[in-house]
């Protein structure tokens, strides 16, 4: 089995790199957009600039970006923001859906990716549903710290989702996917043209499924309104409205033993270590964004935007901790009950236009950003849970009501301004410049919920961005970039010795690459080091509390491309070469690997549509090597290849989807995000989705 997943995967190489055109438009697609600006970059042939603000063409980013379209997650039969992940090489998917919030597993060149929306950050509305794809018109994955436009974002980078847009036009489609695991979902997306300059396109889908693992069964449902009004060519406003909603259980996935490390007989896949009869996770969350492009005299643009959402979360949670010292296969537990109730509100107002300073024209973004962010967490803990026999497991609340005692109850509250300004300048008609900077100030506060504050912390920073694009012919042009962004999640839990705040974590990374394009081929070409720095690690007088002098480092080489040798046969292809470890730490890992990174990663795809037939094949191949549990751990979790067969066909109005994924059954592991689980990933799945479009 081995040997012939090695000849897939090296068959798949040997022929890889890219496509030259569009795959086939999805249903009801648009006309295609004619901008000079289009550009294929290791995905499909896109048009327009990245993440719906920044102004910047695809084409003219100092950074590695990698886009996956409606249609590509389709073909993929994706079924989550981790698996679209999978086609980037140096992104880590994460764990399954059978996790509980995948996006705190996403990640990208060894760190973690935050999400966006239509070019405004989201604050943990991905957690609710990582399934709610239905709303999505592309995903534009950019590598590395990224915060001059956004604020505060992940050190890996950021995965940008831009939503459908209505159009003035009637369309629809409805698709029905089932598949293994009694998987049932329906899918809907409606658009129409209500009046003249006035669009609005309705998506969602409503799934009610099991999974692989025992008792777990997987309920959501998500549901978008999306409105575009153009009362004038000077004036266009859009408004996003979506709402998601995920009822399941949490499970608390596998110990090591068993699983990535020997000493008891391997675990099945499928077995549950929590408590089925009372564990829960229900979340809720709604999202609204608007934002209104008013254009002035002489071409200059405002934008005021606004984004108000939610993330609601009640839970009862079991955790697996360390086996018994005298049996193995007998793991410790403990548990909590819990809610988490938080709002967030992001306001934006954005000037851009044009200002020419003798032969060089500057093409200018300035803004203004105001946070407001209000959590509320509570948590009981449990007090009568007992260990497991994972080789024979006994549930402990069949028969007695869990009991615990009351943990907190505590508010944590951010109050955020900040400036930002952006250039990007045209030096030839071949080279240009892009600079940004962005000053933040942060006044974080938190507490007794109804009480005082107990902690407050008021920091500012300042980050910045500079890269270059420099065209050598009309097929091939280089680019380098510096880039930096901060952070303020590790930092807002942390107390120091002395009662000073922490300041934010901060990042940065620098880049060069090649990008070669012609009518049937792309391919790029990055070399890069990111740092995480000033991140927060224990005191040296005192480990119980922190301070910030920790740092690590991934350095990389990624290879991309898409191929398309002949019109009805597509390719693509992706490896990544990266070596991190944790270079500055109080915590006695400093020198040792950092956590959930391999050191090769390759994927590669293929996509054969049979001439005079409305028959498509597809494959797909992804290989992952060995990485260390979490930064620094002596566990390993074993490197996995996986391979995914689909079949499309299209016979209008209809068409049919059906994918086989995990081909050969593999057996494989991925982190939790602690030291003592690991959480299985999917076994080999079919499903099929049947749609039909008016």
């Amino acid at each position: 089995m081995k040997t012939s997943l090695v000849a897939l995967a090296a068959l798949l190489a040997a022929t890889t790199p890219a496509r030259a055109q569009e795959a086939p438009a999805p249903e009801n697609a648009a006309p295609e957009n004619t901008d000079s600006r289009d550009i294929i970059v290791t995905g499909t042939k896109l048009s327009g600039d990245f993440g719906a603000k920044s102004g910047i063409p695809i084409a003219r980013l100092p950074q590695s970006i990698q886009i996956v379209t409606a249609e590509d997650i389709i073909e993929r039969g994706a079924r989550s923001v981790g698996d679209i992940l999978r086609a980037v090489p140096s992104a880590n998917p994460g764990f399954s859906r059978v996790g509980p919030y995948q996006s705190f597993s996403l990640k990208v060149r060894g760190f973690l990716a935050d999400q966006m929306r239509n070019g405004i950050r989201q604050r943990y509305y991905e957690d609710v549903d990582a399934s709610a794809l239905a709303n999505i018109e592309r995903v534009e994955v950019l590598k590395g710290p990224s915060g001059v436009l956004y604020g505060q974002s992940a050190v890996g980078g950021i995965v940008s989702i831009v939503t459908r847009q209505p159009e003035e036009r009637q369309f629809g489609s409805f698709a029905l996917t089932a598949g293994q695991f009694n998987q049932k979902m329906l899918t809907f997306d409606m658009n129409s043209g209500l009046a003249p300059g006035l669009a609005i396109r309705v998506t969602g889908e409503v799934e009610r499924s099991g999974t692989f693992v025992d008792f777990q069964d997987l309920n959501r449902k998500n549901v978008a309104l999306n409105l575009r009004y153009a009362p004038s060519e000077d004036v266009t406003a859009h408004l996003v409205a979506e709402y998601v909603e995920r009822d399941t259980r949490r499970n608390p996935g596998l110990p090591l033993v068993g699983t990535v490390k020997s000493g008891i007989p391997a675990l099945r896949r499928g077995l549950y270590l929590g408590e089925p009869s009372v564990d829960t996770l229900t979340a809720d969350a709604p999202l609204v964004q608007t934002w209104v492009d008013v254009r002035l005299a002489d071409g200059w643009t405002v934008t005021p935007r606004l984004q108000y959402q939610e993330f609601n979360s009640a839970f009862l949670q079991i955790r697996l901790r360390a086996p018994d010292a005298a049996n193995p296969a007998l793991i410790t537990r403990n548990g909590r009950r819990g809610r988490e109730d938080d709002s967030y509100t992001i306001a934006q107002l954005d000037l851009a236009g044009r200002v020419v300073t003798g032969p060089l024209t500057h093409k200018l973004l300035i803004g203004y950003e105001y946070d407001h962010e209000r959590s509320r967490f509570t948590q009981f803990n449990l007090t009568n849970v007992s260990p497991i026999n994972v080789l024979a497991p006994v549930y402990g609340y069949t028969s007695t009501p869990p009991a615990g005692t009351f943990a907190f109850d505590g508010f944590y509250n951010i109050d955020g301004h900040a400036l930002y300004a952006q250039d990007q300048i045209d030096l030839t008609p071949r080279w240009n410049l892009i600079g940004a900077v962005r000053h933040s100030w942060i006044d974080a506060r938190d507490g007794d919920y109804g009480g005082a504050t107990n902690n407050r912390a008021k920091t500012s920073t300042t980050i910045w961005q500079l890269g270059s694009t420099y065209s050598l012919t009309d097929a091939v042009s280089f680019y380098a970039g510096y880039n930096t962004g901060f952070d303020v999640e590790n930092t807002a839990g942390a107390r120091t010795r002395t009662g000073t705040p922490l300041q934010p974590e901060r990042s940065n990374q620098a880049e060069a690459g090649l990008r070669y394009r012609t009518g049937t081929l792309r391919a790029s070409l990055s070399v890069f080091q990111i740092k995480r720095v000033n991140a927060v690690t224990a005191d040296p007088v005192d480990p119980d509390f922190s301070v910030n002098a920790g740092e690590q480092r991934v350095r990389g080489i990624e290879l991309e491309g898409e191929w398309q040798p002949r019109e009805w046969w597509d390719l693509s292809a992706g490896y990544a070469l990266m070596d991190g470890k944790v270079t500055r730490s109080n915590d006695g890992i400093a020198g040792k690997r950092i956590g959930d990174l391999p050191r090769h990663s390759f994927t590669a795809r293929t996509s054969v549509a049979i001439p005079g037939t409305p028959l498509t094949m597809r494959g797909g191949v992804n290989h992952v090597t060995s990485r260390a549990l979490v930064d620094g751990s002596d566990t390993t979790l074993p490197a996995y290849t996986l391979a995914d067969i689909g079949l499309g066909l299209a016979l209008k109005p209809f068409r049919i989807d059906a994918t086989l994924s995990n081909l050969f059954d593999e057996r494989y592991f991925t982190a939790s995000g602690n030291g003592f689980a690991v959480y299985p990933g999917d076994p080999r799945t079919f499903s099929v989705r049947v749609s039909v479009g008016f």
